[in-house]
């Protein structure tokens, strides 16, 4: 009994964090979302009921923000992934030296998104920047990145699959390095090619950690915000404008905190949405539930 109290007691620091930072502002910004609160008019707020939510509905804006949204994910968790799958196979048939192309892949998971968005900004500057150099010494005539709108997006794109390629490799290297070598050394007797090895052998056995890496690349992509923000703001115009990008302009630059409360209520359940489909299609919970 004494030890149960001593484990409640120690946990309530971390449920008063919780509380704190977590179901303390959901519920605040649940119920700014019915009201007209707007930070010039901080006298004026007044309740409108579901207003806010039916302006999020009708207005293009919001629908364009979140289709781009649904591009950025598909692509940068698909890309990321299909990388990650060719790089971790790859390293788990080098012998030599493998520990240094890991820390090697591993590079930009651990530096600042903050940091990275910055250094590709100034990679993809249209006058000075080196990716432009190289182009030029080509024969290609500068592109401009960052200021052409339909570059814009898939800019900012492949900033976000070189910062979540490595933990697709990290998760995948171990998921392969997890099976035994028996399997393959009997394929290989068997006389099966390097695809016959992987197709049916490799894959399946990634399929759970496969699963791992979608989810998590998915939260990761769906929470992009730093690096659009401060490569493009969004621009140019709008084209490179994702929900969460939306959420900021509308709460900090328009000072519609009811109508930013609402597009983040929305964005929060999205989210859970998309985690709960993706882990019920495939069954990542299932087998603990069924040993259980």
């Amino acid at each position: 009994m004494r030890d149960k109290m001593f484990m409640r007691f120690m946990t309530l620091p971390a449920l008063l964090v919780f509380l704190l930072m977590g179901v303390y502002p959901t519920i605040q910004g649940l119920l700014n979302s019915f009201t007209s609160y707007n930070m010039t008019e901080i006298a004026e707020k007044e309740f409108i009921g579901i207003d806010n939510y039916v302006r999020m509905l009708t207005e293009m804006r919001f629908w364009q923000a979140l289709g781009r949204t649904l591009v950025f994910v598909v692509l940068s968790v698909g890309l990321s992934y299909m990388i990650g799958l060719v790089i971790a196979v790859l390293l788990n048939k080098i012998n030599a030296v493998r520990n240094v192309y890991r820390i090697i892949f591993l590079i930009p998971m651990i530096i600042a998104p903050t940091i990275t968005a910055l250094n590709f900004k100034f990679m993809y500057n249209y006058n000075m920047g080196i990716i432009n150099f190289f182009l030029n010494l080509a024969g290609i005539p500068n592109v401009d990145f960052l200021g052409d709108p339909s570059l814009a997006l898939f800019s900012t794109l492949a900033v976000d699959i070189w910062l979540g390629t490595p933990l697709a490799i990290l998760i995948l290297l171990a998921g392969i390095e997890s099976q035994s070598e028996a399997y393959y050394e009997a394929a290989k007797i068997d006389g099966a090619s390097e695809w016959q090895i992987f197709s049916e052998i490799t894959f399946p056995i990634l399929k759970k950690f496969s699963v791992i890496v979608i989810v998590l690349r998915t939260m990761d992509a769906l929470k992009v915000y730093e690096v659009i923000q401060l490569m493009t703001a969004g621009g140019p115009g709008t084209s490179s404008e994702t929900l969460n990008i939306y959420i900021s302009k509308a709460g900090f630059s328009w000072f519609e905190m009811g109508y930013a409360a609402a597009l983040g209520i929305f964005a929060l359940y999205f989210i859970m949405f998309i985690a709960k489909f993706i882990i019920s299609k495939t069954g990542l919970f299932q087998s603990e539930v069924s040993r259980a």
